[in-house]
């Protein structure tokens, strides 16, 4: 049985559990394409296996991350993880076993209040239920008898056993970890510890503590995401594109979806979100090739062709083939992508729409990194055209430049450039090439093979 095979059996478990009158509408809310000649009457698993069955593995580990979004229990995660990657929740599992570690060699979780009531800002303790040999009760009571009244069960156990934290809902998590450092819970130099723990095991996911308000002079801390203000959910990824400027329409307003529209064969859209470890080349040869991760070295030579379509000149394209020739060099598809043509900034209007002014004049950046942690790397290649206008320099182009760069640095983008000139000695260039990978991959903690 294939990777794609199991995952798509627990789904059909797991919603084979609505009623049947229910499941086209929560089909549909999930974009699984269900037979209409197939009736949920007669066999809900054939019905949803009809569905499924169009999916391929890439597609459907997206929708198990959805279903998982949208609060699946426990037991369903539990399930899933052994066929997929550790990129299900947005604090992975790896960051959710430290943290149980660290809560179960605490002493005081509990603070001022007793554990139900600091559980109860979390849980709903009475709808979990409690199913042991010896007893059949909720957990509120369970607890409230085991660790109030009595004291016979460990915060380990608590946490392991009786809530399953390390496979509970992103937002249930970090709404007990917020719990924690309430001022109704503890005092403002208990709280200085629990942030500075707290922030320790999530810092590589890309999430701290910020004080969101202050009541009666106290600050409330809610967990947000880090990394210099920029937000870490990426929905969509627009590169690769040639012959103009892509079409993009707005399929959804509610939800900031995007189309493109034409000829959608000169722009190219990844819409599946990268991980805390960034994106890289194999996850983009492997979307490339419609999920397929079995390593195809025509299907990845046919990416590169595509890629460099969409450069603008020679510099460019020396960059691209430098960069992964590196990759290959060191025999580890996993290092990050380089994608170019990428739009960080876009304005659907031209200039001369808007009667000759921009509103965003550098839109698309020559290459974009996706590094572990969030970090998002940008690197121009700067030709005449960025300085001056006829060979002669133009002070104004040059302003309009730096002021680009400076948005991107307040979004939270590392921003590097070479200058055209540094490509005329194509030996020289692919050796500076080289170097800067090498210094940019240490400066980023990534550690290639050898």
């Amino acid at each position: 049985m294939t990777v794609t095979d199991s995952l798509q059996n627990e789904i059909a478990d797991y919603l084979s559990s609505y009623k049947a009158y229910d499941l086209p509408n929560i089909c549909k809310s999930y974009g699984i394409e269900c037979n209409e000649q197939s009736n949920p009457n007669s066999s809900k698993r054939i019905y949803i296996n009809s569905g499924l069955k169009k999916m391929n593995l890439a597609q459907t580990k997206e929708l198990v991350k959805r279903i998982i979004a949208n609060g699946a229990d426990t037991e369903f995660v539990r399930k899933i993880e052994p066929f997929m990657d550790d990129d299900f929740f947005f604090i992975p599992m790896v960051s959710r076993r430290a943290i149980l570690e660290w809560l179960s060699s605490e002493r005081n979780l509990e603070g001022k209040k007793n554990v139900v009531d600091l559980l109860s800002m979390s849980w709903n303790l009475k709808n979990i239920a409690i199913k042991k040999e010896w007893c059949n009760t909720n957990a509120y009571d369970f607890i409230f008898q085991h660790m109030v009244r009595n004291d016979d069960i460990s915060y380990k156990e608590l946490f392991e056993e009786i809530l399953d934290i390390i496979y509970v809902p992103d937002s249930i998590l970090i709404r007990f970890l917020e719990a924690l450092v309430d001022p109704s819970i503890r005092e403002d130099s208990e709280i200085a510890y629990y942030i500075s723990e707290i922030n320790k095991l999530l810092v590589t996911d890309g999430y701290q503590f910020q004080v969101e308000k202050h009541i009666g002079g106290r600050p409330i801390y809610k967990i947000v995401q880090g990394n210099g203000g920029i937000e870490k959910t990426i929905k969509n990824i627009i590169f690769g594109a040639y012959d103009g400027k892509p079409d993009i329409v707005i399929s959804d307003a509610l939800t900031n979806d995007i189309e493109i529209v034409g000829d959608s064969s000169k722009c190219l859209l990844y819409m599946l979100p990268p991980k805390s470890n960034g994106l890289s080349w194999h996850e983009l040869v492997t979307w490339w090739n419609n999920g397929n991760e079995e390593y195809d070295l025509e299907v990845e030579k046919a990416l590169v062709v595509r890629l460099i379509r969409s450069l603008d000149s020679e510099p460019e394209t020396l960059f691209l083939r430098a960069y992964y020739n590196f990759i290959h060099k060191l025999h580890n598809n996993n290092l990050p992508a380089l994608i170019p043509q990428v739009y960080c900034l876009y304005d659907p209007k031209s200039a001369k729409m808007r009667g000759g002014q921009s509103y965003v004049f550098h839109q698309r950046m020559d290459f974009l990194i996706l590094m572990p942690n969030w970090v998002r790397v940008v690197i121009e290649i700067d030709g005449k055209q960025h300085y001056s206008v006829d060979n002669i320099a133009s002070p104004e182009l040059y302003a309009k430049m730096v002021e680009d760069d400076r948005k991107l640095s307040l979004y939270g983008y590392d921003v590097y450039r070479f200058g055209g000139q540094e490509f005329v000695n194509r030996d020289e260039a692919r050796k500076k090439i080289e170097a800067f990978i090498t210094d940019l991959f240490k400066k980023y903690d990534i550690i290639p093979a050898q």
